[in-house]
Order: structure tokens, then sequence, then C-alpha cells
């Protein structure tokens, strides 16, 4: 397949939110503060990767150097990069912005020895993409918490703004795998054993059905003990669209006009528009959207109150509200909604009768989000102690959800490819 022009397949979202982003001046002190606090530290990524993982040349992964070459031939990228292998039981990906060094694509020997070569090639044009975009342009998610003398410097608006764009950017970079790996079905089944863990042949991937998983999606998982660094527990706050939703994403963009027309697979004016794809994810990406953190209505205020109290009886049941937890709770709220704390007698008395409310009127997946931003505060001191988790349990009973999201939501059953 001959070289195609990144822009020609670019997401229409990724590319509008960051020319606005870029042109944001809060975004660009931001990067100024990012690059002054980061500079140096690709030198030690690098050497961890030395110290801990093995480089592969092309005598000791003769397959995994013609994937490479394969995707940067398509992508027209001919700038060198490294590739490493870590020891991990997972199956992951990762790509490395690794300046003034080479760009890094870090692999896991999980996903080394289970990947087919066409999986292989998805994977590595999905990290690819990355680097051909240049989306570490705006590093996630430092830009969005860096702070300076004030604190936080981009405001809570433009932080949602910034987590919008990461996912529209994983898009991209999934159409520039899909173009690589000229495989839906090796994309389908890259992101089936992802999402599983299972490698046999005794379960059949399949694209469609795992992409029609958006329709029962509720909530996002996330991290149980405590997180990773580079963890994002809340979906609005998440730098990765849900695993679903980035298939039904490459379920319709492997049936655009563009992709057809760019593969060879069919004659021009076949298949779906640019505008039939856009609306799709645009739909999709909806179910991340922060909803009633962000509305001015007398719904959207009954459930902010319900977070408000909740999130204070939560974080009480262990040693009291700690700052980071108090922090967490204006953080989802907006300081203007976290005003003087009842007591914990009253605000208990008080969310009894919110609860009946919010049960009464939200439909399941306002009160999913309810109960996964109440984990949020629960979590946000690096773990979540028994006397938070009974708290939450309770939470669940009262507004009628499965009491298993506060366990996926804190556990984390879906690791993004990178």
């Amino acid at each position: 397949m001959a070289t195609v022009n990144p822009g020609f397949f670019q997401s229409t979202l990724d590319r509008r939110l960051r020319t606005e982003l870029m042109a944001d001046k809060d975004v660009k002190w931001a990067l100024q503060r990012v690059d002054k606090v980061t500079t140096g530290l690709g030198f030690t990524a690098r050497r961890r990767l030395l110290s801990n993982a093995l480089r592969l040349t092309r005598s000791m992964a003769p397959g995994v150097a013609n994937a490479l070459a394969a995707c940067k031939e398509v992508l027209g990228y001919d700038k060198p990069v490294e590739v490493f292998v870590k020891p991990d039981p997972m199956i992951n990906a990762a790509a490395v912005y690794n300046p003034p060094g080479n760009p890094i694509i870090v692999l896991s020997s999980r996903l080394i020895e289970v990947f087919t070569e066409a999986e292989l090639r998805f994977v590595m044009g999905h990290e690819l993409g990355h680097l051909t975009f240049e989306h570490f342009s705006i590093p996630m998610p430092a830009t969005a918490i860096v702070e300076d003398a004030a604190g936080v410097i981009v405001p809570r608006h433009t932080a949602l703004k910034l987590y919008m764009w990461c996912r529209a950017a994983e898009v991209s970079a999934d159409r520039a795998g899909l173009l690589c790996g000229k495989d839906p079905e090796a994309a389908a089944s890259g992101f089936f054993k992802l999402a599983s863990g299972l490698s046999s042949g005794f379960v059949k991937p399949d694209l469609e059905a795992y992409a029609r998983q958006v329709d029962s999606l509720v909530s996002a998982p996330s991290a149980r003990a405590k997180p990773r660094e580079d963890d994002d527990s809340l979906d609005c706050f998440s730098t990765h669209p849900f695993s679903p939703l980035r298939v039904r994403a490459v379920v319709a963009f492997s049936k655009s006009r563009k992709y057809r027309e760019l593969t060879g697979l069919a004659a021009s004016g076949e298949g779906l528009s640019d505008e039939e794809v856009d609306s799709i994810i645009e739909r999709d990406f909806r179910e991340m959207d922060p909803s009633y953190l962000e509305e001015k209505s007398p719904h959207a205020e009954l459930l902010r109150r319900a977070l408000f109290l909740g999130g204070l009886l939560v974080a009480h049941a262990h040693e009291g509200v700690s700052e980071r937890e108090l922090q967490a709770l204006s953080a989802l709220l907006g300081s203007e909604h976290v005003g003087a704390m009842p007591s914990v007698d009253a605000a208990r008395r008080e969310l009894k009768d919110v609860v009946a409310r919010v049960r009464q009127d939200a439909p399941t997946l306002e009160r999913a989000r309810l109960l996964q931003h109440l984990t949020l505060v629960a979590a946000a001191d690096g773990n979540v102690a028994e006397e938070e988790f009974t708290e939450l349990q309770a939470m669940a009973e009262a507004l009628s959800v499965p009491l298993s999201l506060v366990d996926e939501t804190l556990r984390g059953a879906a690791h993004p490819l990178d």
C-alpha cells in the first residue's frame, strides 16, 4: 500500500479540538510549565527501559521489525524508532516520546507472545500514528493537572476539553493502525484479546458484536487499590475511550468510503461518508461527557447535591475528610458548589431525601455515574479503606444500581493499548 497522507484520515474531532486547545492561553502557559518540569525525563525513561526491558533488533525479532517498517512506509514516518519488550503478563503497548532522543515503542511480553502478525501491525500502526500526528505536543494528563504558584493552571472546562481531545486522538491512532494492518478482523481480534485476556481459539472474536457492547455500557473501569500514576479513574477525565467505543469507531471507519478508497477495496463513492462516520463517533463519545457536572438545571443541581453530600460521607468514613478528598470533590463539582460542610448526621439526613429523589428522577446511567464519581472521591488519597467501601456499597443500594459498579470502577478491568 502506498504512503497515505495522515491528514486524509485524521479524526475531525481530533483536528478541531487540538486547534482550539493550541490557541488557548491557559493551555499555552500550561505547556510551558510542563516543558520546564519534564525536561530531561526522556533520558530517564530510556535508561529505565535499558535497565529493565529488552531492546529488540531485526535479528532478534524480524517479525516486529517488518511490522514497524511496513507501518512507517504507509504513514510516511521516516524518523528512527526504537522498540523494547518488557516483561508484563498484561497485553499492552505504548509509544514513548523521548526528546532529544528517538521515539520508543514499548510492547509487553504477553502481547508479543499472543498477537498475530496482522494484529501486531495494527498495534504498531496505532503507536506510530500517535507519533505521526504529533499527539505528544500536548502531553496528557500533565497539561490538565500541572500547577504554578497560583494552583492548577488549566480551568476545569478546558481540562474536560483536553481529555476529550485525548480520546479523539486515540480514534485517529486506531485509524492509522487499521490502515497499516489493512485487516479489520485483526483489529477486532486485537481488541478482543486486550479486553478479555483470551488468546485461544475457544472464543471467536467478533468485531461488530463487541462494538454493540457500547449499547449496554454504563460505567468506566478504573483502579481499586492504589491507582497507577498514569491512571484516570473517571470517564470524563479519561485519556482513552472505553474499549467498545474504540471498536465501534474502528468498525465505522472500516466501512467508510475513505478507508475503502485508501486500501483499494472498493470503487470511489461506496461506503459511509465522513459526516456519517463522525456522527457515530461523536454520538458514542457523549457517553463519556461530564453531563450533570456541567449542566445548569434543577435536575443537575440535585445530582450535584447528592455528590456533595455523598462525597462528604464517603470521605469522612475513614479518619475524616482529607485535604486530597476535599480537593477531588472540588475538582468534580467546582468550588462554587462546595460550600459550608454540614455535620455528618445532618449530611446523612439530607442525603436520604436527596437520593430518594435521584432514584425516582434519574435514569440508570446518571445514577451509575454518580456512584462512579463518589468512588473517585474515596480513592483520592491513594486507596479505598474498608469503611469508605462500606459507604459506597450503601450508596449503590440506595441508588438502585448494581453493586458490581463499585468494583468495576475500582478494579480497572480494561487496559488501553497505549
